[in-house]
């Protein structure tokens, strides 16, 4: 679904990714861990083209999304393929990032009307299961402010399955959260996981990954240190730097 080979990322003179080689694969769990500023965010921000990498190679879906050598293009760049591809890719923020003049359906319903040109009647049915799916149907006309961080973060997944992603990528969805409000997103995010959903999620929820994923990987200083089941990764780490950051948090 997804590849990522010899990519770096750099802003200025910092690298923060430098050389990741990643393959996800058709309805794969697979969350990341790490201390901030390993390179996490930026690896999906550079995913789904809210960032372009400096160097290597993306594709999604075995199509190549980008190709570049020290900052400069390799290929040339279709930006309507590079936003179909794009679209394939659900991503959730920290921060939610909704419209707060929108109900709660006008926001999940924006991005297919706009960018898919769908049926406004269609996507409404659509945007209502997926509020049902989230726990939030009867919230469908409240406006974010009227929400609490678990909700409007739910929220947020159900505009991005909207879309009707191949992929979901998570970055940090309940960092955010005030503590209590932390496992009703969890249990969407389970939920998800239970339907098969090809999923990428840069967390700090340790026994979150290490129930629902299939593939933990563990960043440090923009690269991949280790990779492989959460018992391998999480109970017993093979790598000093894993050990460390594990010690420090469990």
């Amino acid at each position: 679904m997804v590849k990522l080979v010899n990519v770096r990322k750099s802003f200025g003179n910092l690298e923060v990714l430098k050389g990741v080689d990643l393959e996800i694969q058709p309805g794969e769990v697979v969350c990341i861990i790490g201390a901030s500023g390993s390179g996490k965010s930026t690896m999906l921000r550079c995913l789904n083209h809210l960032e372009r990498i400096t160097d290597g190679e993306i594709y999604i879906e075995g199509e190549l999304a980008d190709k570049r050598e020290n900052n400069k293009d390799l290929m040339k760049i279709d930006p309507v393929k590079v936003q179909t591809l794009c679209t394939d890719l659900g991503m959730v923020f920290q921060n939610f990032n909704l419209f707060p003049h929108l109900s709660v359906i006008d926001n999940v319903t924006i991005a297919p009307i706009i960018v898919k040109k769908a049926d406004k009647n269609e996507i409404e049915k659509i945007a209502l299961d997926l509020l049902k799916e989230v726990g939030l149907s009867d919230k469908k006309d409240e406006y974010p402010s009227r929400l609490s961080g678990g909700q409007q973060q739910r929220v947020a997944i159900a505009r991005a399955l909207a879309m009707d992603p191949k992929i979901m990528m998570f970055d940090e969805p309940t960092s955010a959260l005030d503590p209590e409000l932390v496992g009703e997103v969890l249990g969407t995010m389970r939920h998800l996981a239970e339907k098969g959903m090809t999923m990428i999620i840069v967390t700090h929820e340790i026994g979150f990954a290490r129930e629902v994923a299939d593939r933990v990987i563990f960043m440090d200083q923009g690269v991949i240190c280790e990779q492989g089941t959460p018992e391998d990764v999480i109970l017993n780490p093979k790598e000093e730097r894993t050990k460390s950051f594990l010690n420090k948090i469990l």
